[in-house]
């Protein structure tokens, strides 16, 4: 695995050498930006356009609820009304009394068809809710695997995150899916810093692995994570609560 590093590695530091070479001019014209002044960047432009799409659908549900409303109250005037005429009309022609049964008939009829319609619009209203809940979330991971795939600062602080939690271990395995293990082995100083000097880490590669998740073993225990276990599991809650509400 050691060999297969080094290889790895000599093999970026080539590419980079030769994008340089090309980019050289390009970047004198160009201001320096740090890469954790242009990840914050990043996710300050991500966050803003999550807010907006946040926003836009709240719009959308509002206006759908006031849409909702205006339906509900003009079935329920309709309904009442017509009930009404027909009720004392058909109370005027065959008596009074008939007429006053015939008309509170037709008002039950008028309540239950209203009851009927709140119903429909509350469950319209449930399903816009249910997908605006999804859709929201699937944009947030949608830029979130944007920026893991694109930024290594985000890959570096995801792998952050979960080796925090083995600070106090000599050994840790890093164990990455074969789309991210290169990414992960550049990353391989930065991640020994985690830890420090006297930590070992070693890295390796996992078929089993989905992209953008990742494994870390111990002697005293391993943790998976990333953002598509993670995101698989706060589907699977939103919808158990989808599902009770």
């Amino acid at each position: 695995m050691i060999l297969l590093s080094n290889v790895i590695k000599r093999q970026a530091v080539i590419e980079r050498q030769e994008r340089t070479l090309v980019q050289v001019r390009n970047a004198q014209e160009e201001s320096a930006i740090g890469p954790d002044t242009f990840y914050e960047e990043r996710m300050a432009e991500g966050h803003a356009e999550l807010e907006r799409l946040r926003q836009v659908m709240v719009l959308e549900f509002e206006q759908r609820q006031r849409e909702f409303e205006q339906e509900r109250l003009q079935a329920l005037e309709e309904a009442r009304q017509r009930g009404y005429e027909e009720g004392h009309q058909a109370g005027f022609e065959t008596g009074r009394a008939e007429g006053q049964a015939t008309f509170e008939e037709q008002i039950a009829t008028t309540n239950t068809f209203t009851a009927r319609i709140e119903e429909q619009n509350q469950e319209r209203l449930m399903r816009l809710e249910h997908e605006l809940c999804v859709l929201g979330l699937q944009v947030t991971h949608q830029f979130l695997e944007q920026l893991h795939d694109e930024e290594e600062e985000a890959l570096y602080q995801l792998l952050h995150q979960l080796i925090i939690q083995f600070r106090d271990r000599e050994k840790i395995i890093i164990y990455a899916s074969p789309a991210d293990f290169e990414r992960v082995v550049l990353l391989e100083e930065q991640l020994q810093g985690v830890l420090g000097a006297n930590a070992t880490i070693q890295l390796r590669f996992d078929p089993a692995l989905k992209a953008r998740d990742y494994r870390i073993d111990s002697e005293n225990g391993a943790i998976t994570g990333g953002l598509t276990s993670g995101f698989e599991a706060l589907q699977t809650k939103i919808k158990e609560v989808l599902h009770h509400v």
